[in-house]
């Protein structure tokens, strides 16, 4: 086993696919290739993806992929929101900057590690003006207390860097999604994020935060975002994303 390599846990029966981030003595620390996951293995937990394998995981991504264009591409009118798309994950931030070109979508997308998000993203904000920011990449609880921020990996970085938007910019000027896998929700919505996951420490797939990102730059100014619409159209579970009452960024043209 080496860094790089495409792996599944043998005691979760294979249930996640992931690639190996970096390996410190025998634990090896991964990430998930389309749940946005972070969790680490003993190497010997660790079962190689073949490459015949993987084609029919990517072909199937593709497939995914062109299912949220189709389910969208109808609903587009006039002038869309802007999305500010942030994430840890230079492989899922691509993703998810072509499923927003495939529809139209104007969306500038950032690398930026978690832990500077806090310091980066108000300026990020201020060049380049969005009304929608998604901020993501990967997260994990583990499980030894839901309210103790300690026992996540990540949010607190999330929930930082919404407390410093919402210190400029009110809940009606910008619609923020926050979070990753298994993310603290309560912490996220009380910081100021519209929307976060997981309600129910659910996993989230690779595309769910920019599902949110289109249904709010697709939904227009005076109609709330119908949360139901999540669930219609992606793969995730009820309780894998939540929020609050939010309205759209689309606008009419007028002529």
């Amino acid at each position: 086993m080496k860094k790089g390599d495409i792996v599944a846990r043998i005691s979760y029966n294979c249930d996640i696919v992931f690639v190996i981030h970096e390996i410190v003595d025998t634990t090896a620390v991964l990430q998930g290739v389309y749940v946005r996951l972070v969790a680490d293995a003993d190497i010997s937990d660790l079962k190689l993806i073949d490459d015949v394998s993987l084609s029919r995981y990517e072909n199937d991504d593709l497939d995914y992929q062109k299912s949220i264009i189709e389910s969208y591409k109808n609903k587009i009118g006039h002038i869309t929101g802007k999305i500010l798309h942030v994430d840890s994950d230079s492989n899922y931030l691509n993703k998810c900057l072509n499923l927003y070109r495939s529809l139209n979508i104007y969306a500038y997308g950032k690398v930026m590690e978690e832990k500077d998000l806090e310091k980066g993203i108000v300026d990020l904000v201020k060049k380049v003006r969005p009304n929608i920011v998604i901020l993501t990449g990967h997260d994990s609880y583990n499980n030894k207390g839901l309210k103790d921020l300690k026992n996540y990996k990540n949010t607190i970085h999330y929930m930082n860097a919404v407390i410093k938007i919402r210190e400029f910019y009110s809940l009606d000027d910008i619609c923020i999604y926050a979070g990753a896998c298994g993310s603290n929700f309560e912490a996220l919505i009380a910081a100021g994020a519209n929307f976060a996951s997981s309600i129910d420490r659910k996993n989230i797939e690779a595309y769910d935060p920019a599902i949110v990102g289109i249904l709010a730059a697709i939904t227009p100014l005076n109609q709330i975002i119908e949360i139901k619409h999540l669930y219609n159209f992606s793969k995730m579970k009820k309780g894998s994303i939540g929020g609050i009452e939010t309205y759209g960024k689309m606008r009419l043209l007028m002529k």
